[in-house]
């Protein structure tokens, strides 16, 4: 990855990505909603925007949807239709409850045929290289659909810069966006910002959108933000031996384990490759029996019995410590726990 800053807009981004390496395929597996805290939030998603939006009786459109599980989710929370459109999604055509249509392709605006109450988004602005063209098409997907709202979330570029969260950097997403970033994108390609808040303990940043009206001026200024790519880069260095002296402190030399397969565990695994952790912990079935891409650590299940003897667990979210916590008392585990 080289990663660098436009001193215009403050978007950040892998200036050498190859998208060819990676496969979004049905392979391609990012579910997270195995945890409870994790469904919670989604719950309070869906429940905002079904609410908000009025969405009963009408019809959502989720352009990346992944495996669906959010997309489900919001379709029996609001009693709505769904159509899903993502390369990595694994049934195709209606549900059983022919509530919800999968399409195992990218959405254009030829496939909105009827009227689309809500646009959702989740998690895909990241992955996307040509940013401003991907906000134009959903710009053009919400025009097709009547006037749809959007729903935008990804994660927050501040929170990581003030976490020295190292781990929250990774080749699938190539672009991190300040909260003024994100508003200036939405707002060029044509929308009006309804709604733009943190959420998820800060760590996500949600961006609800209209299209605008034809006389709505585009910004020309560039947005309020701050540089902090540098700040980040001259930290890194830090953080890293931080993370390091803080699993020492807790015992780490007789071994250690990450909670966590995601992203950030395979990021954290990279990092420390001179200290790797005996296995890594998920609570997605998925996962469990696979490895760590580019290492020998297995991904186990919470109920291992390796938990019952290894020193240290390191927690790469702090956002799930309570949870990780009653699991493993509930297996009469106690391993040390390290939180990030």
């Amino acid at each position: 990855m080289l990663l660098r800053e436009c001193n215009d807009c403050g978007l950040v981004f892998n200036a050498i990505l190859d998208s060819k390496a990676i496969p979004y395929d049905e392979r391609y597996e990012n579910r997270q909603n195995f945890s409870a805290g994790f469904l919670a939030m989604l719950e309070q998603t869906a429940s905002t925007l079904a609410n908000r939006y009025s969405l009963k009786g009408g019809a959502v459109l989720e352009v990346g949807c992944g495996k669906g599980d959010f997309l489900h989710l919001l379709c029996e929370r609001a009693q709505c239709r769904g159509l899903g459109f993502d390369t990595s999604c694994e049934v195709v055509g209606a549900q059983t409850d022919r509530r919800v249509t999968f399409f195992q392709r990218y959405v254009t605006p030829e496939d909105v045929t009827e009227k689309i109450n809500l646009i959702v988004c989740r998690h895909v602005v990241e992955h996307v290289p040509q940013i401003g063209d991907f906000f134009q098409l959903l710009h053009r997907l919400a025009v097709a659909g009547g006037g749809s709202a959007v729903y935008v979330e990804t994660p927050a570029l501040e929170w990581i810069v003030e976490h020295h969260a190292f781990w929250d950097v990774f080749y699938e997403h190539c672009n991190y966006f300040q909260t003024g970033t994100l508003r200036r994108l939405a707002e060029k390609a044509g929308f009006t910002v309804l709604d733009h808040r943190r959420i998820f303990g800060g760590q996500y940043q949600a961006l609800e959108l209209r299209t605008a009206s034809s006389d709505t001026a585009r910004p020309d200024e560039p947005p309020q933000t701050t540089p902090l790519l540098c700040t980040f880069a001259r930290d890194l260095a830090n953080s890293v031996n931080e993370v390091i002296s803080k699993l020492m402190e807790a015992g780490a030399s007789n071994g250690w384990a990450i909670w966590g397969a995601g992203a950030k565990g395979v990021s954290i695994a990279g990092a420390l490759s001179h200290m790797p952790p005996l296995f890594v912990v998920d609570s997605n079935p998925a996962k469990q029996g696979t490895f760590i891409p580019g290492t020998n650590v297995p991904v186990v299940a919470p109920s291992d019995t390796r938990l019952g003897v290894i020193p240290v667990v390191l927690i790469v979210n702090s956002y799930y410590a309570c949870e990780i916590r009653e699991c493993l008392a509930h297996f009469d585990f106690h391993p040390n726990l390290v939180s990030l």
